[in-house]
C-alpha cells in the first residue's frame, strides 16, 4: 500500500508521518488517530533522510498490514467472546448471576488482551514488516541549502 503524507517528526532513521487517510488506509489499523482527522503512522523506516515538512511516499508491506488488522481486530475480539464464555460458564458453577460474571470476565479479557498485543508488537518487530520511506516527494521550502534538517544530532 502506498499513502503520502508529511513529515512531522525525524530522529535516527526513523521518521513519524502524518497522512491524510484513504480508503485502504481506514480498514488498516497500522497508525493512530492525529488530530484534524489526519493519521499518524510512527517509526516509519527512512533511508532518504527525509527532514521535517518534506512530502513523502510511504510503502507499508502487505504482511504488515495483515498482521496490524489480525492483532487490532481478531485478537480481541476472540479474547472478548472466550472471556465471556469461560465468565458465563463460572458463573453458573459458582450460582452467581452468569451474565454478570461472563461480562466481567470478558471485560478484563479484552484489556488483557490489547495490553498483551502492546508487549507482543514491541518485541516482535521486525524491520522488514515496517513501513519505510519509499521516496521524498517534495522537500521543505524553509529548509537551508546543504542541511539534511534531520534531527539525530550535530551534523559533520
Amino acid at each position: 500500500m502506498l499513502e503520502r503524507g508529511t513529515v512531522v517528526s525525524a530522529t535516527g532513521g526513523t521518521v513519524d508521518v502524518a497522512i491524510e487517510p484513504s480508503e485502504a488506509c481506514e480498514t488498516c489499523g497500522a497508525c493512530a488517530e492525529g488530530a484534524g482527522g489526519k493519521r499518524l503512522l510512527e517509526g516509519v523506516v527512512d533511508a532518504h533522510r527525509a527532514a521535517v515538512g518534506d512530502t513523502v511516499e510511504i510503502e507499508t508491506p502487505l504482511r504488515a498490514r495483515r498482521r496490524a488488522q489480525w492483532l487490532v481486530y481478531v485478537v480481541p475480539v476472540v479474547a472478548i467472546v472466550t472471556g465471556y464464555l469461560a465468565g458465563f460458564l463460572l458463573g453458573t458453577w459458582a450460582e452467581f448471576a452468569p451474565d454478570a460474571v461472563g461480562a466481567l470476565v470478558a471485560i478484563v479479557a479484552g484489556v488483557a488482551a490489547l495490553a498483551s498485543l502492546t508487549r507482543y508488537d514491541q518485541a516482535f518487530e521486525q524491520t522488514d514488516e515496517k513501513p519505510r520511506v519509499r521516496a521524498i516527494i517534495a522537500r521543505c521550502r524553509s529548509r537551508a541549502p546543504g542541511s539534511s534538517g534531520h534531527t539525530d544530532g550535530p551534523s559533520q
